[in-house]
């Protein structure tokens, strides 16, 4: 093969190694996964090695791989930067690479939704925000690992949301899930019947299927919407008012302390919080004591045809 023939070859090569680097997989800069490796390769250190360490995780079928840019060490993993199990370090001489997915999935159903507590954020204009999403982690703007995890003790300070919900009448949303999370457990679950529905209108009480609030399907509500009432309390489950300690409810996101109402408790000095009550049934707000503020809500989906 003649110099010019080889010059063109390695240019076709570069062009190849660059359209798989955008369609196949993504790069986080600064993490190695600490979980032991089910695979290590030693490679020479040069501008191509991390290449060759994803091609070999690649051939593998292996989940993601950390390459370190000065020993040249490829491990490969079972596991994801951004799975519960997982555990990493932070180091400017490694690189994490793993297959490109265009959906964060937990037990078979998809996220379109992970609010963290606290982060000082609104619940309800994230999930208002059509501009916004994060459905690949690796990619801007990127949030932290724990954002996309199921365990709620992992770091997080924002609010992971997905392009589904700006798609959601033309995505094929079956079932709708929301669970809220505490210490790393479930504490409450509501599943909806998502067919037909746009991204505001599935939250109602027509379309409950199942909840571990054993009383949701047969009781009445005098808000039951994500607008929910006032400018503070989205994602609101509610039966009725009667003075502070007598109202009546589920749970609520308290999204707002523009002290619109005179609750003790929904004035909080950071939010948003995850209000809900413990029993299984609806429950007098009295001082608490049947509720709790957990760490993250998270809404799934189910999608079909």
């Amino acid at each position: 093969m003649t110099q010019s023939g080889l010059q063109q070859l390695l240019f076709l090569m570069v062009m190849a190694s660059a359209e798989i680097r955008q369609e196949i997989y993504s790069v986080a800069r600064g993490y190695r996964l600490t979980n032991p490796p089910m695979s290590t390769v030693g490679y020479k250190p040069t501008k191509w090695s991390a290449m060759w360490c994803l091609n070999h995780c690649l051939a593998l079928s292996c989940a993601s791989a950390s390459f370190s840019q000065t020993e040249g060490i490829c491990e490969l993993h079972s596991v994801k930067l951004f799975d519960g199990d997982s555990t990493f370090m932070e180091s400017n001489d490694w690189v994490y690479m793993e297959p490109r997915s265009d959906v964060l999935s937990w037990d078979g159903w998809t996220v379109v939704f992970r609010g963290q507590s606290d982060t000082g954020t609104s619940i309800y204009s994230a999930w208002l925000d059509d501009n916004l999403y994060h459905d690949h982690p690796l990619l801007p703007p990127r949030l932290k690992p724990g954002c996309f995890s199921p365990n709620t003790s992992r770091p997080c300070d924002d609010h992971f949301r997905s392009k589904i919900i700006s798609t959601w009448e033309t995505a094929g949303v079956q079932l709708v899930k929301v669970l809220l999370m505490n210490n790393n457990q479930i504490r409450s679950e509501i599943i909806f019947n998502g067919t037909g529905t746009n991204k505001m209108s599935w939250f109602s009480p027509t379309r409950v299927i199942n909840s571990t609030w054993t009383d949701l399907t047969m009781s009445t509500f005098n808000y039951f919407s994500i607008t929910g009432h006032s400018t503070t309390r989205r994602f609101m489950i509610s039966h009725s008012y009667d003075g502070c300690p007598h109202d009546v409810m589920w749970m609520m996101v308290i999204d707002g302390n523009d002290e619109s109402h005179p609750c003790d408790w929904d004035t909080p000095a950071i939010i948003p919080k995850f209000l809900y009550t413990t029993n299984s049934e609806m429950t007098t707000t009295g001082t608490l004591t049947d509720f709790e503020y957990g760490d993250v809500m998270t809404i799934l989906v189910k999608l079909g045809n």
